[in-house]
């Protein structure tokens, strides 16, 4: 009997180590696999977000990329701020990613013992004679040519065109756009010598306002100037033409926030009434007070010491505002013929706008003035609608690719 419950015992003990072996293996299975499954997750969101900031600072900051500059910078420091597996991974960043005319940054993100990372730990795995296990993600993100906004600012200003009348010479802020007559007996007739205007296509940026190049407008000042639409006053570079956007929003709430409509290039869009003078005169100050220590850098052609994104995604001073083909503008109003595209059917006057910009408010002057720089501005892509070259884009896309 004795031996019989010794026997019995003894098969139990190997019964237990078996079922331990069985035990451990599960549970490396289990445990170590969801340390690699949660750091695999961990890695991903490193490197979206890494390649996110690096996309970033390729459209604000330094495009072209240059080697171990502002775009390489950003996208490291941000990946080494997402722990993975409560250490900051390695990353390895590609700041010209795809090929020209795209802007795309890739990021890969280690910790697998590369790129000075450490690889995974295991907890119970070390008893199945596995030290270490590796995880690795990418992510890149491109700077698209955007052609839209949601947050359009109830202002529309004319593109930039060759000056030819009286005689050729520079574009200027105190330039006068003159092609047709609009006065007297020939008015709607094409004046020689005439300004001329060729709208910016995805191909070529025609005469417009440009982004990119020795010679793009970005940090342009300009004194932006309320004007009369229903007036005929000389068209200038800073000819403020009050819009009447689509929605329910009065004007003054399309100042202060944002509309919320899609506006897109191509599209026609009728302006508003002389009376909304004093309204733009207070948006102009209500905008900058909202954003006091705000201010332009013109080296980098930025906005610094702002308070977003503490009160507002962007600073408020920061304004998306339509550009409108002034060639046509102009032969519409000498004419008096408005285009049917208008939204009141050809029976009001509008603007086509042909891109949009973004602008700093610097400061205000008289009633309806404010000065100020052409800037960048965070845009959307609408595939519906019009696009252009990345040369006359001021509205950067930023979107994960893959």
């Amino acid at each position: 009997m004795w031996r019989e419950a010794q026997g019995e015992r003894g098969a139990i003990i190997v019964q237990a180590a078996i079922a331990m072996v069985v035990l451990v293996g599960f549970s490396a299975f289990v445990v170590d696999y969801g340390v690699l499954w949660l750091s695999r997750e961990q890695a991903q969101d490193a490197a979206d977000a890494a390649a996110m900031a690096g996309a970033i600072a390729r459209a604000y900051d330094e495009d072209p990329p240059s080697p171990g500059g502002v775009v390489e910078q950003s996208a490291a420091g941000m990946a080494s701020t997402n722990p993975v597996w409560f250490e900051a991974p390695g990353s390895f960043v590609d700041p010209d990613a795809c090929p020209s005319p795209d802007r795309c940054v890739r990021v890969d993100v280690h910790r697998d013992g590369t790129f000075g990372s450490t690889p995974l730990p295991v907890i119970f795995g070390s008893v199945l004679g596995l030290t270490s296990q590796e995880v690795r993600a990418t992510a890149t993100a491109q700077v698209a040519v955007g052609n839209s906004t949601t947050c359009l600012k109830p202002w529309a200003i004319p593109d930039k065109w060759v000056e030819l009348n009286p005689v050729p010479g520079p574009w200027l802020p105190t330039s006068v756009f003159e092609a047709y007559d609009e006065s007297g007996p020939g008015a709607g007739s094409l004046l020689v010598p005439a300004d001329s205007y060729i709208p910016p296509d995805p191909s070529d940026v025609g005469t417009g306002l440009v982004s990119r190049g020795a010679m793009n407008q970005l940090g342009l000042g300009l004194t932006l100037s309320f004007e009369n639409p229903a007036g005929s006053s000389p068209i200038s570079p800073g000819f403020l033409l009050p819009l009447d956007l689509a929605g329910g929003n009065l004007y003054a709430e399309n100042i202060s926030g944002c509309n919320g409509r899609l506006t897109a290039i191509g599209q026609y869009i009728g302006t508003d009434n002389n009376g909304l003078l004093s309204d733009t005169t207070d948006g102009f100050s209500a905008l900058i007070a909202a954003d006091p220590a705000a201010t332009w850098n013109p080296a980098t052609k930025n906005v610094d010491n702002s308070c977003a994104p503490t009160c507002a995604p962007i600073s408020p001073r920061l304004v998306a505002i339509a550009v409108f083909d002034v060639e046509r503008y102009q032969f519409w109003r000498a004419n008096n013929a408005w285009p049917p595209e208008c939204p009141s059917g050809g029976s009001g006057r509008c603007v086509q706008v042909v891109n949009i910009i973004g602008f700093f408010l610097d400061g205000t002057g008289g009633p309806g003035e404010a000065t100020g720089f052409v800037a960048r501005y965070p845009g959307l892509v609408s595939p519906d609608s019009p696009s252009l070259s990345a040369a006359s884009s001021f509205v950067p896309a930023i979107t994960l690719v893959r």
